[in-house]
This record gives structure tokens, C-alpha cells and sequence, in this order.
């Protein structure tokens, strides 16, 4: 799995004027900084965290896991298709507080001006967030294998992207009973197909 390293500020007066670039008007490199570790840090209570969006609107709030095929998923805006998904795990009180603490209280080690992204993404996991009617209001959409994630709007507080948030929430999900799409061995699950259409073989138990 490959990484890409994004950086940010990467050049300083890129269009220089025309004839030949001065010293200063070069284009410059900026050093790498920051630790894009994670660092816990209790900064906000269960209140504070609960006011974050969108969990400040959800009345109810599951996890849920199904197979990948090809970017279709069965979380299309306001709309789930519940018969696509394989576990559904509504949280009690006391897990919502364990996941917006994982969310709200993991920090960069210190504070980077530059990001990592890899090449791949395969969701099959999902956080979702319903109203008071039952209405799907917002979702994260997480691959745990490549480490990404992906919010249904701009609005959804992830907080900090640092790098072992992903790995606390796949063991997060594990803890409450998810096991597909949580197992970081498996590439493909039987019945799916990846980006080129090739159809997963059965996994032997």
C-alpha cells in the first residue's frame, strides 16, 4: 500500500516575472514539520464532545459494515439501502461516549504542515447518524485496510487526522461486535469486486 505525502505551502512565488528567476523569487521547498502521531489528550468532556456536529443532532447512532463494489454503496445522501448491509450496531450512550472521545481527544503529536494519504480506498464500514424521525442525517464512511475515511458533508467534525485514529476506531468497531470489513489481513471478501471487476474467490474458514 502506498502512501502519498501532501504538503501544504509547498511553494513560494511559483510565477516568477519574466527573464531569468531571482534568488528570492525561486520556487522553495518547505521543510518538513510536525509529527503526524496521535497524542491523547482528555481536552474535552462528554458534553463538550456531544455538542460537535453531527453528533449534537443524532438521536441515534449506528455502525454498520457491507461489502465494496466499485464505489456503490448502500449510503446514498439521506438514503439506506438496509438490506446491502451486513452487521448493524446501534450504540448505547456509554459507546458514543467512547467513540467521540477516540474522535475529539486524539491530537497530532505536534502539529504538521504536511498530510498523508494512500492510493487505495475499499469502505466497508460506516458511522451513521439519525434524527429523532429515523432520518439518515450524516455518515462517515471509513476503509479501515487503507486507512482513510470520507464525511457525507463538510460540516461532520472528524477532528485530527493523525495517523492512529483509524486503527483506535477499527478497534472500537471490533469491541462492539463488528468483525467485517475490521479484518486488515483480508483484502477482498467473497461476493465482492474491486476496482477492476474481478470477482472475489470464497474464503475458506
Amino acid at each position: 500500500m502506498k502512501t502519498l505525502i501532501l504538503l501544504t505551502l509547498l511553494f513560494v512565488n511559483a510565477f516568477p516575472s519574466a527573464g531569468q528567476p531571482t534568488k528570492d523569487k525561486q520556487q522553495k521547498i518547505q521543510k518538513l514539520k510536525g509529527d503526524l502521531n496521535c497524542v491523547y489528550k482528555p481536552k474535552y468532556s462528554e458534553t463538550q464532545r456531544n455538542q460537535f456536529y453531527p453528533f449534537n443532532i443524532a438521536d441515534t447512532i449506528k455502525l454498520v459494515s457491507f461489502r465494496y463494489h466499485n464505489h456503490n454503496y448502500p449510503i446514498k445522501k439521506d438514503t439506506l439501502i438496509a438490506d446491502s448491509l451486513i452487521e448493524i450496531k446501534s450504540l448505547t450512550k456509554d459507546e458514543v461516549n467512547v467513540l467521540t472521545d477516540i474522535l475529539y481527544n486524539n491530537f497530532y503529536k505536534q502539529n504538521p504542515n504536511y498530510g498523508e494519504l494512500t492510493q487505495c480506498y475499499f469502505p466497508r464500514n460506516a458511522i451513521l447518524f439519525f434524527d429523532k424521525s429515523g432520518k439518515l442525517k450524516e455518515y462517515i464512511l471509513i476503509c479501515f485496510h487503507c486507512n482513510r475515511h470520507e464525511e457525507s458533508s463538510d460540516s461532520v467534525v472528524f477532528g485530527s487526522e493523525c495517523t492512529q485514529k483509524i486503527e483506535k476506531l477499527r478497534q472500537f468497531f471490533v469491541s462492539t461486535g463488528l468483525k467485517f470489513g475490521t479484518d486488515n489481513n483480508i483484502n477482498i471478501y467473497e461476493g465482492e469486486s474491486d476496482e477492476y471487476d474481478v470477482v472475489a474467490p470464497p474464503i475458506n474458514n
